[in-house]
């Protein structure tokens, strides 16, 4: 059973962090201070490796912004688990217990400093239009959430919550109630990321669930019906993993509840390869989140909900254009950081060294 997620996202409220949260049940944290471009996510995917060699769990967090990059690894040992993050901006974290609990892994070591310098008006330049791009696309995305939010206002005004609320409890009726016995231990995690990369979806939720829900999202009202899918299971006794939207963190696209290996998912998130077709989906397992709405003050407000939706589109659109140019100066520094690597000195620190 391979966890694969993010643990921030590019959101219309800024960079949105959930690392602190996620690497705090590590034991001991190893964390890489360096640049772009000098193998922290090399070095990650390397101690993964040898940790899943030697038959230890491992849960991969993917770089949010270039989900093809590591920037964290929770290894669970069996008596212990042990952390492994990319401590630079955005998600920059510093040592609380140092030696006793955290250790810095410092790649600069492994630099040419003289060289760096010698570039240093074009790695300013570089960084400067990176950073203008970021700006640009999060200007963007702060109006995909106001204008999510004009929707959610007038979908509010057709859905029918008490057959949402009594469709969740159904659904969840299978987990005890924590009448102060037990509570929810909710641990949260992103599944989908706007990215230098465009729009990325880990299926996780969906490669490891025993039971999967589909749930549908019309007009864009899958995400409420999962709000109130989570505010039930907030009164229940269980432990699982609650996805939020990239953009919108106030809302829920997933839920996978653990030990019952039961999950709820978004289906307009999924890839369309990836979706099974309506002949392979029993009635139980897709929800029509349609009949939770008034299908006669739907038909008064579908044109602006449509109207919004196209607005949330283009807006979208925008956001990842504008990621698309900040990628071209995030490979560039890379590059420039990367050819001042001493790349053989690095290969000599082992993954084995550094973790057993």
């Amino acid at each position: 059973m391979q966890q694969r997620y993010f643990a921030a996202s590019n959101s219309a409220q800024g960079f949105k962090n959930y690392y602190p949260e996620v690497f705090k049940r590590a034991d001991f944290l190893y964390i890489i201070k360096g640049g772009p471009g000098t193998g922290k996510s090399s070095f990650m995917k390397k101690c993964a490796a040898v940790a899943e060699e030697r038959g230890f769990e491992c849960e991969y967090y993917y770089c949010s912004s270039d989900p093809e990059s590591l920037d964290g690894v929770l290894i669970f040992t069996g008596d212990r688990a042990i952390g492994i993050l990319d401590g630079t901006p955005p998600h920059v974290c510093e040592p609380t217990l140092p030696g006793a609990r955290e250790q810095i892994l410092n790649f600069s070591q492994f630099w040419d400093k003289e060289l760096l310098h010698s570039q240093k008006n074009e790695i300013i330049s570089l960084s400067e239009r990176k950073s203008a791009e970021y700006k640009n696309a999060y200007g963007y995305l702060r109006s995909v959430g106001n204008l999510r939010a004009v929707r959610d206002s007038l979908l509010g005004g057709v859905i029918h919550k008490s057959k949402m609320r009594a469709a969740a409890e159904r659904l969840l009726k299978f987990l005890p109630d924590s009448k102060g016995e037990g509570e929810l231990c909710a641990l949260p995690v992103v599944t989908d990321s706007v990215s230098m990369c465009g729009r990325v979806r880990l299926d996780t939720f969906e490669q490891n669930a025993e039971r999967l829900y589909l749930v549908s999202d019309n007009y864009g009202a899958g995400e409420l019906f999962l709000d109130e899918l989570y505010a039930t299971l907030s009164r229940k006794s269980a432990k699982a993993r609650i996805s939020y939207d990239p953009v919108c963190p106030s809302h829920v696209d997933g839920i996978f509840i653990e030990d019952y290996n039961v999950a709820f998912v978004l289906r307009q998130s999924l890839e369309d390869k990836d979706m099974p077709c309506e002949a392979d989906i029993n009635e139980e397992k897709l929800i029509n989140v349609k009949r939770f709405l008034d299908t006669e003050g739907l038909r008064e407000i579908r044109r602006e909900i449509r109207y919004t939706s196209r607005l949330i589109d283009n807006a979208l659109d925008s956001a990842l254009h504008a990621l698309a140019k900040a990628r071209i100066y995030h490979f560039l520094l890379e590059d420039m950081y990367g050819k001042a690597m001493d790349w053989k000195s690095f290969g000599k620190m082992k993954a084995d060294d550094v973790l057993f």
